[in-house]
C-alpha cells in the first residue's frame, strides 16, 4: 500500500471561517438520570454478574426445594362451602336474583364469620378434632384455629373454601371438616332464629298496616261528604290569588320607580350635576335671602361704578367698594350652598321616603299573596284528598297481603330447612404435598437472582466513579471529546509499543485512531491558534506520551514539519523512545549551555524531536521563564506545528505554568482509571490559568460484548481485509512485463511527482 503525502488543507466550505468559527462545539451535556443507553452499557459490562447470581440463586433454589419435599413438605386441606341467596324480606319487590356485587359481599361476611371465635370455639368441641394429635399440642386451639384456617371466596362462584397447610397430612381433612361443619350449624342456627324475629315484626307491622288502612277508609268516607263545600273553597282561593297576584305586580312597578328615582339622585350626587336638579334651582330661585343679597350686591356695583367714574380706578373709596363686593360674594356663595345642601337633603330624604314606603306596600302584598297561595294549595290538597285516600288503601291492601304471603312462607321453611350456607364437599386426604413446590420455587429463585445481579451491577456502576465512555465526558467533565484511543487487548493484531504504534503499525485501528484526533484538532480553531500543542493528563500513567508522539507522527505523514518536545523534567520519556534523540535537550537550552537548534533531532522526515535534557531542580521555575517563552516564538518560526509532552498537571505545576504560553492543551484521560472528580479538579486547575483547552483524548477505551467499540472494531478490520484482497487481485490482473524489459521499481513512500502523486 502506498501513502500520498498532502499538504494540511481546510475544505473549501470552512475557507473564510472565523477561528470562533472553527472551534468545535461543545458537548451539551445529556439530560440528568440514566438513559436507556448507560443501562445497556452497564448490562453488557456486568452481563456475567447478573448470569452468575441468578445461577447460584436458582441452584440454592433446587436445593432448597429438594430439601423441603424430603424432610419438612407441607399438605393443604380444603373444604368447599356453598352459599345460596337469602330469601327476600316480605316488604320489598320480591326476587331472588341478586346483583354479583351483592352476592359477592353476602360471600365475603359468610368467609370473615368462618374464623369467628364462636365458630371455632364450636368446632374446638367436636370429638373428631379432640383426638388428633394437633389438638394435643396446642395450649390454645381456638387461637392456632384463627391463625392457620384459611378462607377465601372463589369468584365467579357461590363456593367458599376453607383449607388449611401443615405437616400433619392426615390430621388436616379432620380439623378443616370440623371447622367447615361448625359454621354450617352456626349459620344454620342464625338463620332459623333471624326467621323467629322476621316472624314477629311482619306480624306487628300486619297489625299497624290493617290499623292504618281502618283509618284511611274513615278519612276517605269524611271526604266524600265535603266534595261540594270544597270545590267552592277551591274556586275562592283561586280568585283570591288571582287578585293578590295582580296587587303584587302592582307594588312592585311602584318600588322600581321609587328605586330608580333614588338611585339616580345617587348617581347625580356622586357625579356632581346635583346642583343643576330640578328642586336645586327652585330651591336657589324661591330662597328670599339669597334674593336680598343678590340684591344688595347690584347695587353695590352700581356704587361702585359710579364712584371708580367719578375718582378714578386708585381712589380709596373704590377700594374699599371692592373689598365690600368680595366679602358679599363670598356671603352669597356660602348661603347658596347652604341653600343647596338644604334642597339636596330634602330630595334624598324624599325619595328614600318613597322608596321605603314602596318597599313596606311590596312586602305586605307579598305576605298576602303567601297566604293566598298557601290556602289555594290546602283547598287543593283537601280536595285531592279523596283520589289519596282511594291509593293509600290499595297500597294498604298489597302490604297486608305479602305481609301473610311471608307468614305462610315462614310457616313452610319452620317445617324444613332454613339453611342458607352448605357443607358441598368436605376436605379429602392430601394426595400431594402444597409447598414447596417446583413450578413456583424455581421461577422465584431466577427472579431474584436475577434481580440481585442487576442491583450489584447497577451498585458497582453507581459506586464506580471512573469515566469509561465518551457519555461519561459529555455528563460527567462537559469538554469536546476528540477522539479515543482503544485498549490495546481489544485489538486483533500485535503491536509492541502503543507509543510509536503509528510509526511501527500506520495501517492499524489505533494509528486510524490517532488520525481522527488529529483531524479533530484541525478545527478546533484557526492554523495560527494551534500551532503550539500541549498534552497533558491529571495523574501520571495516562498515556500522554503516547498521545504526544502519535499525533506528531501523524502529523508529520500529513506533510508538516513537526517538533516534538519532552518538557516533562520529572520523568522523561521521549529519548526512550527515539534513541537517535541528543542527550542533551530543552533543559540545557533554557540554561543557556546550548542553543536549541542544536539539540534537535530527526526521527523521520518531517518529524523532529528534542528530549528534556538534563533534569534540572526547578523544573517550574525553567519552563514558566522568559528563555522558555523566546525559545517557543523561535520554535513557532521554524515548524509548522510543535507538540510539547508535559508533566501530569495534578501532580507538578509544570504542566499548569506551561498551559499559558501555548496555543491550546489537549487532556488525556486513562478510559477506567481517572474519575470525573480528578477529570473536574485538572479542567478548573487549567480554566483558572486561562489555558485554552482543544478537547479530550480517552485512552485505553475497552469494548463490550456486542456493543458500539466490538462492531466498529470489526468493521474496520472487515473493511481493511477487503481493501487488501482488491488490491491483491488488482496486481494479478495486470498484465506482465514484456520479454527482456525489466520491472518498474515502486515509487518509494513519500515520493511526489508534479501532482503530488506516490
Amino acid at each position: 500500500m502506498t501513502t500520498i503525502v498532502t499538504r494540511e488543507r481546510l475544505p473549501h466550505t470552512l475557507a473564510g471561517a472565523t477561528p470562533a468559527m472553527m472551534r468545535p462545539a461543545a458537548i451539551s451535556p445529556p439530560p440528568a438520570g440514566m438513559t436507556p443507553g448507560d443501562i445497556m452499557r452497564i448490562l453488557r459490562k456486568r452481563m456475567w454478574i447478573i448470569i452468575l447470581s441468578t445461577l447460584i440463586m436458582s441452584a440454592l433454589a433446587a436445593v432448597g426445594t429438594f430439601l423441603w419435599l424430603r424432610f419438612s413438605p407441607s399438605y393443604t386441606a380444603q373444604a368447599y362451602l356453598q352459599v345460596d341467596a337469602p330469601k327476600s324480606d316480605a316488604l320489598t319487590s320480591t326476587t331472588f336474583m341478586y346483583p354479583k356485587e351483592i352476592m359477592d359481599r353476602i360471600k365475603m361476611t359468610h368467609a370473615k364469620m368462618v374464623t369467628n371465635e364462636n365458630v371455632l370455639t364450636d368446632a374446638a368441641k367436636q370429638d373428631d378434632l379432640r383426638q388428633t394429635a394437633w389438638f394435643a399440642r396446642q395450649k390454645d386451639p381456638v387461637r392456632s384455629l384463627s391463625k392457620e384456617i384459611s378462607v377465601s371466596p372463589i369468584a365467579e362462584t357461590n363456593f367458599i373454601q376453607v383449607s388449611m397447610t401443615g405437616p400433619e397430612r392426615t390430621e388436616l381433612p379432620i380439623i378443616v371438616n370440623a371447622v367447615a361443619k361448625a359454621y354450617v350449624d352456626y349459620a344454620s342456627d342464625t338463620r332459623r332464629r333471624s326467621n323467629e324475629g322476621e316472624a314477629g315484626r311482619i306480624m306487628a307491622k300486619k297489625t299497624e298496616l290493617e290499623a292504618q288502612l281502618d283509618k284511611t277508609r274513615q278519612e276517605a268516607a269524611i271526604a266524600k261528604r265535603d266534595m261540594g263545600n270544597l270545590r267552592g273553597s277551591v274556586s275562592a282561593a283561586d280568585l283570591d290569588v288571582q287578585e293578590k297576584h295582580a296587587q303584587r305586580g302592582l307594588a312592585e312597578r311602584e318600588y322600581r320607580q321609587a328605586k330608580i328615582q333614588l338611585d339616580n339622585l345617587t348617581d347625580a350626587e356622586k357625579n356632581g350635576k346635583i346642583g343643576d336638579s330640578k328642586d336645586v334651582q327652585e330651591a336657589l330661585q324661591f330662597d328670599a335671602q339669597l334674593r336680598s343679597m343678590e340684591a344688595q350686591r347690584s347695587q353695590m356695583a352700581s356704587r361702585r361704578d359710579t364712584v371708580q367714574q367719578k375718582f378714578g380706578p386708585e381712589s380709596l373709596q373704590l377700594q374699599e367698594y371692592k373689598r365690600s363686593l368680595d366679602a358679599l360674594d363670598r356671603e352669597i356663595g356660602t348661603r347658596r350652598k347652604e341653600v343647596a345642601d338644604m334642597a339636596i337633603n330634602a330630595a334624598r330624604v324624599k325619595a328614600q321616603d318613597a322608596a321605603n314606603q314602596a318597599s313596606n306596600v311590596l312586602d305586605q302584598v307579598t305576605d298576602a299573596y303567601k297566604e293566598a297561595l298557601a290556602a289555594q294549595k290546602e283547598a287543593q290538597a283537601k280536595l285531592g284528598t279523596l283520589d289519596g285516600l282511594a291509593v293509600s288503601e290499595q297500597h294498604l291492601l298489597e302490604q297486608i297481603k305479602k305481609c301473610e304471603d311471608r307468614m305462610l312462607e315462614l310457616g313452610l321453611l319452620a317445617g324444613g330447612s332454613s339453611h342458607d350456607v352448605w357443607l358441598t364437599a368436605q376436605a379429602d386426604l392430601p394426595k400431594e404435598p402444597s409447598m414447596p413446590r417446583w413450578a413456583v420455587m424455581m421461577p422465584a429463585g431466577v427472579f431474584l437472582g436475577l434481580m440481585l445481579g442487576l442491583g450489584l451491577a447497577f451498585l458497582l456502576e453507581l459506586t464506580d466513579s471512573s469515566i469509561k465512555s465518551p457519555s461519561d465526558i459529555a455528563r460527567k467533565v462537559d469538554l469536546p471529546m476528540l477522539g479515543m484511543v482503544p485498549h490495546l487487548e481489544d485489538l486483533d493484531e500485535e503491536i509492541e509499543d502503543l507509543r510509536l504504534s503509528f510509526r511501527t503499525n500506520p495501517n492499524s485501528l489505533v494509528s486510524e485512531a490517532f488520525r481522527q484526533i488529529h483531524t479533530c484538532m484541525l478545527f478546533s480553531g484557526a492554523a495560527n491558534q494551534r500551532r503550539t500543542i500541549l498534552v497533558a493528563s491529571a495523574t501520571p500513567e495516562d498515556g500522554r506520551t503516547t498521545v504526544a508522539a502519535n499525533l506528531a507522527a501523524t502529523a508529520a505523514r500529513a506533510g508538516r514539519k513537526v517538533l516534538l518536545v519532552d518538557t516533562n523534567f520529572r520523568q522523561a520519556m521521549i529519548r526512550q523512545l527515539f534513541p537517535l534523540c541528543n542527550e542533551r535537550g530543552l533543559s540545557d537550552a533554557l540554561v543557556g549551555q546550548y542553543a536549541w537548534r542544536d539539540l534537535v533531532s530527526q526521527a523521520e522526515p518531517g518529524l523532529f524531536v528534542m528530549s528534556a535534557g538534563t533534569l534540572p531542580p526547578n523544573p517550574a521555575e525553567l519552563l514558566g521563564s522568559e528563555s522558555m517563552r523566546a525559545t517557543i516564538a523561535e520554535m513557532i518560526a521554524e515548524y509548522d506545528q510543535i507538540i510539547f509532552d508535559a508533566a501530569p498537571c495534578l501532580v507538578v505545576t509544570d504542566a499548569i505554568v506551561l498551559s499559558t504560553m501555548v496555543d491550546g492543551v489537549v487532556l488525556v484521560i486513562r478510559a477506567g482509571v481517572n474519575t470525573h472528580g480528578i477529570v473536574q479538579r485538572a479542567r478548573d486547575t487549567l480554566n483558572r490559568v486561562g489555558a485554552r483547552i482543544l478537547g479530550v483524548v480517552l485512552n485505553g477505551v475497552r469494548a463490550t460484548p456486542g456493543g458500539y467499540l466490538r462492531k466498529h472494531y470489526e468493521s474496520f478490520y472487515d473493511y481493511r481485509e477487503k481493501a487488501q484482497l482488491d488490491t491483491e487481485a488488482t496486481a494479478t490482473d495486470e498484465a506482465p512485463p514484456a520479454e527482456g524489459q525489466e520491472p518498474e521499481e515502486p515509487a518509494p513512500v513519500g515520493a511526489r511527482g508534479s501532482d503530488e502523486q506516490a
